[in-house]
């Protein structure tokens, strides 16, 4: 458009234009006397802000030295953590309000995918909304889940010769106190094949493959049996594989005093927390993790979902069983005497045999539990970061139970909302807002396959790979008053001892003896014990944090560092192998509040310690990440390799000085890489972005794409389960199997070709960690094997 063209559809004429404004002369007079004054203006305003900025920055930190000059750019981003909010978080903790949250949370049964489940998750939204977070959201999926019958209850039944029956499960544990009520579903296993099935009954110990073994030593054939197996050793997804593959048509599994119990104390729920013999521990029996239909993929409304039939769910019927029950079976059985491994603490004669003492006696076992698909939801609490929103730091834990699950797991719900309700506090009065944006999760589903964490991860992962800075999760607070028991990956160690060391001791006692802080007696309790070596360590025990509990998906999939705090009993000299109300009708408000934790003490400690965790994650500039730490741990898994598994390892011809150089090459560059950040200009933010993208994709470096061997989303090298127990302690879990199956079968040239295939990629990912926290201009390899 041409200036003529722009007067004309103004609709003014050449004269009234020139009458109606200056002559030529006096607008450039004109014009230059304001360009002038606005080149001063801003100018004058550029000096004021530099010296403000400048200012600033150098008066708000001892440590932040020779500002940079960002125009526009608030204070904040070149500021650390205020340390007066590290002291408000850990004395703002009510345990008050947790008592409260857990009897609220444990009134009713809530298993996922119910009305009840579903109104715990609202409620937690509308919890956070009224707490002040910034966002509180829900997310469904719609997956495959399992239940009982609400009107026939499964049943195992010992009959005589004309099908009259001589005893039988009851319907449903007893009711003890007023906490308990007959709204509790029928006792099942999820995802147990339906029917029902006669044959003889066969004692099988905790049904792993040893105990099978010997079965088979001494002739005795579990298939067409129904087999009693007692919960412990291993997970109840392998007992009842190990039983189906060797051709059982059904298992019952229950809790022997010996294992939950302590041997068989008297006092007995309710007049203490030990086991009674009517209590049913319930549980999944799915090998798998997540929705069963949709594995790897989120079970969105567009999902291709598998057929029941094409996927690995238990064919064979399965039911729970209390040890009051169990014992008229087992002490009715025919056979020699067990030996003493196979020996619980029932009054009765342990048996191996087939069959009943009684030859004109059988068992039926008959199971009514069906699968449907339901929806399940998470719930989301979100305070936003003030510097780097795009760098999440999340909470949380599970939803669903069992029953009542005042322990599993409202007792970390209740824990968890009182975080979030402190920080929201601080945030909504302009007190504080961390550096990084904090996500509260309350994951449903959890029970039956960690199916609502994996789902979210499946649907979020390309997001959560660039962004999630680490987990915390908070599946169970407290089983007992012993000392903190951790799990966590390795970079998180030293951001977990610092907590610790900031959270008074709750135990009277402990700081007489001199022990003021938690971490002091979590050292003297729990040290880092080498049994290889025999050395103890000056740092407490933190294993990795396996497949128990939401953590799974995130550090075994994801490659998120995770945190797991605990506080509980003393193992040394009990066979425990959990708390021995789990999973049972009698986990109630009255066992935690009279029995586990009276006033709450334990539980408000634990929120200390995640809160004071997750608040120095969200909100230090560095990452409270330690690499050192890691090279530490490879060190050591590579010593235990060595320790359990020479011979395989010399036979098999790998060269094991390949792994051993390439743990001291992380190890010397995580040392080299911690001064550097030592010495970090933290007044530049792109420096400070630099370091901490570095210190995230550590733990990712460790990912394998195509999974560990047989298990292709399980994806972690050094932080996975195994399949086979290690014999010498934790170490690359893949290199494990690799071992163990290899010294199964060393005439079998798969198993040595999967092993050597698997040792390459260990090697290649310890090399890649090393090159990762490097200065990111030299990850170039020479050719000759030295590095730019």
């Amino acid at each position: 458009m041409d200036y003529r063209t722009s007067r004309q559809e103004l609709n003014v004429s050449e004269g009234e234009y020139e009458n109606k404004f200056y002559s030529s002369n006096t607008r450039l007079k004109v014009f230059l006397i304001i360009a002038v004054s606005v080149a001063l203006g801003i100018g004058i305003g550029i000096l004021i802000g530099y010296v403000g900025i400048k200012k600033e920055s150098v008066s708000s930190s001892n440590t932040i030295q020779d500002g940079v000059f960002l125009p526009g750019v608030a204070d904040t981003i070149i500021k650390d953590a205020d340390p007066e909010i590290s002291d408000i978080i850990i004395n703002g903790i009510n345990q008050s309000n947790i008592r409260t949250y857990l009897r609220n949370l444990s009134v009713t049964p809530h298993i996922a995918g119910t009305p009840e489940d579903y109104t715990q998750a609202h409620m937690l939204q509308e919890f956070w909304k009224e707490a002040g977070l910034d966002d509180a959201v829900l997310t469904s999926y719609d997956i495959l889940l399992s239940y009982p019958s609400e009107n026939v209850s499964n049943k195992l039944f010992m009959h005589d010769k004309n099908g009259n029956v001589v005893f039988e499960s009851p319907d449903r544990d007893a009711i003890l106190t007023e906490h308990e009520n007959q709204t509790v579903p029928f006792p099942y296993h999820a995802y147990s094949g339906k029917g029902t099935v006669t044959g003889p009954l066969v004692y099988v110990n905790y049904a792993r493959v040893e105990d099978f073994q010997l079965l088979e030593n001494m002739d005795i054939n579990v298939s067409l049996c129904i087999v009693i197996a007692r919960h412990g050793k291993i997970g109840r997804s392998s007992k009842v594989a190990n039983a189906q593959e060797r051709g059982a048509i059904g298992v019952v599994l229950y809790t022997d005093p010996a294992d939950y119990n302590a041997g068989g104390h008297a006092d007995v729920y309710p007049d203490s927390w030990w086991i009674p013999p009517t209590a049913t521990q319930m549980g999944s029996i799915f090998s798998g993790t997540g929705d069963p239909l949709t594995p790897g993929y989120p079970a969105s409304e567009s999902a291709y979902r598998y057929k029941e039939s094409e996927v690995d769910l238990p064919r064979i019927p399965v039911i729970p069983v209390s040890y009051g029950t169990i014992q008229h079976f087992i002490g009715n059985l025919s056979g020699n005497p067990a030996p003493n491994s196979w020996t619980g603490a029932l009054n009765i004669t342990y048996r191996i045999g087939t069959g009943i003492s009684n030859s004109t006696w059988n068992a039926t076992l008959r199971v009514v539990t069906y699968n449907a698909i339901k929806t399940t939801y998470n719930a989301f609490g979100i305070i936003h970061g003030s510097v780097e929103p795009d760098r999440y730091v999340l909470l949380g834990n599970h939803r669903d139970s069992w029953v009542f699950g005042a322990i599993d797991p409202s007792s970390g719900t209740a824990v968890m909302m009182e975080i979030s309700r402190l920080m929201a506090s601080l945030t909504r009065t302009g007190r504080w807002r961390p550096r990084r944006t904090i996500i509260f999760c309350s994951w449903g589903s959890e029970e039956f396959a960690l199916i609502g964490s994996t789902e979210w991860i499946e649907e979020t992962i390309k997001q959560l790979d660039r962004r999630a800075v680490a987990y915390i999760n908070l599946d169970i607070a407290v089983t007992g008053n012993y000392s903190v028991r951790s799990l966590g990956s390795p970079p998180l160690h030293r951001a977990m001892h610092s907590a610790a060391k900031k959270v008074p001791n709750p135990d009277p006692a402990e700081i007489s003896a001199g022990r003021k802080t938690v971490y002091d007696t979590w050292l003297k309790r729990r040290p880092w014990h080498n049994s290889n070596t025999n050395e103890t360590y000056d740092k407490p025990l933190i294993p990795i944090v396996g497949a128990g509990s939401d953590y799974a998906t995130f550090q075994m999939y994801a490659g998120i560092p995770c945190a797991d705090f605990r506080y509980d009993y003393d193992l040394v000299g009990k066979n425990l192998a959990f708390y021995p109300l789990y999973h049972t009708g009698y986990e109630t408000f009255y066992a935690v509040d009279k029995l586990v934790d009276p006033g709450f003490v334990l539980h408000a400690t634990v929120g200390k310690l995640s809160g004071e965790l997750l608040r120095s994650l969200a909100d230090s500039m560095i990452l409270p990440f330690n690499i050192t730490e890691y090279s530490e741990v490879l060190q050591l898994y590579t010593d235990n390799l060595w320790y359990g598994y020479q011979k395989e390892i010399n036979t098999s011809g790998i060269d094991f000085e390949h792994l051993r150089k390439a743990v001291r090459f992380f190890s010397d560059e995580s040392v080299t890489f911690h001064i550097s950040v030592s010495n970090l200009n933290k007044n530049d933010p792109i420096a400070v972005r630099r370091v901490n993208d570095q210190l995230m994709e550590t733990e990712r470096v460790f990912l394998e794409p195509q999974g560990l061997p047989g298990r292709h989303l399980i994806r972690h090298l050094t932080q996975s389960t195994t399949i086979h127990s290690s014999v010498s302690g934790p170490s690359f879990p893949g290199l494990v199997d690799t071992l163990t199956e290899y010294k199964n079968n060393m005439a079998d040239n798969k198993s040595l070709q999967n092993l050597k295939l698997h040792y390459s990629v260990v090697v290649h990912a310890v090399q890649s960690a090393a090159y990762s926290i490097r200065d990111v201009t030299r990850f170039i390899r020479k050719s000759v094997g030295q590095v730019l």
